[in-house]
């Protein structure tokens, strides 16, 4: 079996990371490393590492981004593989195990991914872990108008999710594992994740790049884990869309929208570009318009974008 090395990327997790590593000590498979690389937390978190001996910790004394943390993280693996796990996870015994065995099986496969339900926790000082069977994500997909979507998401099991093609567009970066050669394949210096998107997005960007270099997605629908997740999507209708939106911050949005638009240029070609450019089109002007009625502020992103594409 293929070795892994466990990246954490965390941001003020003390209420998360005990649930996540007692969840990583259970594995079957167990990690070849355990790194957590705190990004400048202030609520206690670098002093409840220490109560767990075996995890190493790279400390950052600032918020450096998703992107720049974990390949901080991925840099120092030294693992044929590499696991990027948000904080506020907790695996299945049998997830780690079963996503290496697909990429130990199948050597065109770059990337893979579990299936992820979401939790809550319990009301009352124990606040304990309660699990349900609403998907979070199963894979990432990408329609015509290049809105990228996490697969399943907001959906309730139905018990055919084995069903489901197990071929992806992408992995979600709430919990992915990547193949070390994949991501060198196509890394920029020491930038595996791209730099300058910071957060939001910086997974799609990697699954185009894994797509253009030749290298295959997989979901693993017998590989489980469940992600308490503070924003969530609530459907396409457009009162859902504005309760969403509401949820994140200004800044959020903002990166959000940035990153979506630096994907549009630095990852599409004329080849998938123009077969679908009615779609991309309309759903652009349709955002901007909406931006402009509700959220324009938002729109800050467009000039951080072009700022941005000389060295994109």
């Amino acid at each position: 079996m293929i070795s892994v090395a466990v990246n954490i990327v965390t941001w003020n997790g003390k209420e998360f990371l005990p649930h996540l590593l007692k969840s990583l000590m259970a594995q079957t498979l167990q990690p070849k490393r355990i790194l957590v690389i705190d990004n400048g937390s202030v609520d206690g978190t670098i002093e409840l590492l220490k109560e767990w001996p075996t995890v190493h910790v790279l400390r950052n004394n600032r918020n450096l981004g998703f992107a720049h943390a974990h390949n901080q993280g991925i840099a120092l693996s030294g693992a044929d593989a590499v696991l990027i796990v948000n904080q506020d996870l907790i695996l299945d015994p049998l997830c780690l195990e079963r996503l290496a065995s697909v990429l130990d099986k199948d050597t065109s496969v770059g990337s893979v991914c579990p299936l992820v339900y979401r939790f809550s926790f319990t009301e009352g000082d124990l606040r304990e872990p309660s699990f349900s069977d609403t998907i979070d994500a199963a894979g990432l997909i990408v329609r015509r108008n290049r809105q990228v979507l996490n697969r399943g998401e907001g959906a309730h099991d139905d018990g055919h999710i084995d069903q489901w093609p197990p071929e992806v567009f992408g992995v979600p970066g709430v919990l992915a594992m990547y193949r070390m050669a994949a991501l060198k394949d196509v890394a920029y210096g020491n930038e595996y994740f791209d730099d300058d998107f910071f957060a939001y997005k910086e997974d799609v960007d990697l699954a185009w790049r894994l797509r253009w270099a030749g290298w295959r997605a997989r979901f693993v629908a017998d590989a489980k884990a469940y992600h308490y997740r503070t924003l969530t999507h609530h459907g396409d209708k457009i009162t859902q869309v504005f309760k969403t939106r509401r949820e994140r911050s200004s800044w959020l949005r903002t990166l959000s929208y940035r990153n979506h638009l630096l994907t549009l240029y630095k990852d599409e070609s004329a080849g998938t570009f123009f077969p679908h450019i009615v779609f991309i089109l309309m759903n652009e002007v349709r955002r901007v318009g909406y931006l402009l009625l509700r959220e324009w502020p938002t729109l800050r992103a467009i000039p951080q974008a072009i700022r941005l594409m000389p060295t994109i």
